[in-house]
């Protein structure tokens, strides 16, 4: 009976020890999860899509640039007709207030129309190109994040479920209680619905990608989306930069014809005009002034806060690459020590999720980094505050 009680103990040890330290240093080591997964989606064959393939197809695809483009050949047309009309196509000087028969107000008045209409349309086309670009990108990156912190949560599914087959067996020798067992089997089955809701999601930002390209909702394939940190270098003084860009912002520009189109209402009259027309016209001129004025104080500042958020990103990714080094060094450590039997499979592997959380964020850095100088260097797509429009 002894022996007997004795060899249950060893069968108790040995399913223990099993358990909890998995295989040993010299043993033959299984895929993991992800790794099974990975091989998979690459057996599927599934196509790759850049970055730069996708903007080719959503510039053709979106309706906004479409319209644009149609209104521009529309404009182009109605100048050519001013000109079989007249013989001329040329806009009438307005510097100072003057007044003209209605007959000559009628053209002179559409040739301006047309002309800034023209001007106003192609301002408005580079701001809804840019504006896809920035929603391209941004649709991109959160993708390429999100199926990283798929990978991840399966990861962490993993070491979930072993901690739970661990817990199992200490609860079986009377080594933890059963709420611990039972928190266990919760944080365990929370990581299966976590990842369950992220694949939805990604599933969801493919079916927004294939919207944007206008592609079948339904089209697969595998998004290529590289955003290498490298630093911005202001070329010159930040207001050097912020008087450049004014003189080139869509945005701004757009402000500044909407000044000189009220600056034609209130300078060029046809004779006909009521003088309380007179007195909105001016009213109107000096409103866009102010609009101006604002607008352009307004870009400064968002310029200038859009390169401090700059300046914060390279900081933050700069502690990120030391948080990871930090963790790369903490596996070493893990590696050397597992060889030597020390610690457990399962401290290793908690040591290889920590690598991958601090590479998962400082590639998440870059991506944001990527985002924010594309912006600052096509300030049409920030506003106040130095946010993206």
């Amino acid at each position: 009976m002894k022996k007997m009680i004795g060899s249950t103990k060893g069968v108790v040890a040995l399913a223990l020890a099993v358990t909890l330290f998995g295989t040993t240093a010299y043993g033959a080591e299984t895929p993991s999860a992800t790794e099974v997964a990975v091989t998979e989606a690459a057996a599927q064959d599934i196509p790759v899509l850049t970055y730069e393939q996708a903007l080719g197809k959503a510039k053709k695809h979106s309706i906004k640039l479409i319209d644009l483009q149609k209104n521009n050949e529309f404009l182009q047309e109605s100048k050519e007709d001013l000109w079989d009309v007249v013989g001329s196509f040329s806009v009438p000087t307005y510097d100072y207030q003057k007044w003209v028969n209605d007959a000559v107000y009628m053209y002179s008045s559409a040739v301006y129309n047309t002309d800034s209409g023209m001007t106003k349309n192609k301002y408005a086309a580079q701001i809804a190109s840019l504006a896809l670009e920035a929603t391209l990108k941004n649709t991109f990156s959160s993708i390429v994040e999100n199926e990283a912190n798929l990978d991840l949560l399966k990861q962490t599914g993993e070491l979930q479920k072993t901690l739970y087959e661990q817990g199992q067996t200490k609860y079986r020798l009377g080594m933890i209680s059963q709420y611990k067992l039972d928190q266990l089997k919760a944080e365990y089955d929370a990581s299966k619905v976590n990842i369950y809701q992220l694949e939805k999601t990604l599933e969801q930002m493919y079916m927004s990608l294939n919207n944007i390209i206008g592609e079948s909702v339904d089209k697969k394939y595998k998004v290529e989306y590289d955003a290498d940190f490298e630093p911005y270098v202001l070329q010159g003084s930040l207001e050097a930069y912020i008087n450049a860009q004014m003189k080139k912002d869509y945005s701004i520009l757009l402000q500044e014809q909407a000044v000189e189109d009220a600056k034609f209402n209130k300078n060029y009259l046809s004779e006909s005009t009521p003088d309380s027309s007179n007195k909105s016209n001016k009213n109107s001129y000096e409103s866009a002034q102010r609009n101006l004025k604002a607008a352009k104080e307004d870009k400064e500042i968002a310029i200038r806060n859009a390169y401090v958020q700059l300046q914060q990103t390279e900081a933050n990714y700069n502690q990120a690459k030391a948080d990871l080094a930090q963790a790369q060094a903490d596996l070493k450590t893990a590696e050397v020590n597992y060889a030597a039997g020390n610690i457990t499979k399962l401290t290793l592997d908690q040591a290889k999720l920590g690598v991958s959380q601090r590479e998962l964020a400082l590639e998440k850095l870059a991506r944001a980094y990527d985002m924010q100088v594309f912006s600052f260097k096509n300030t049409d797509l920030i506003v106040g505050g130095g946010s993206m429009a």
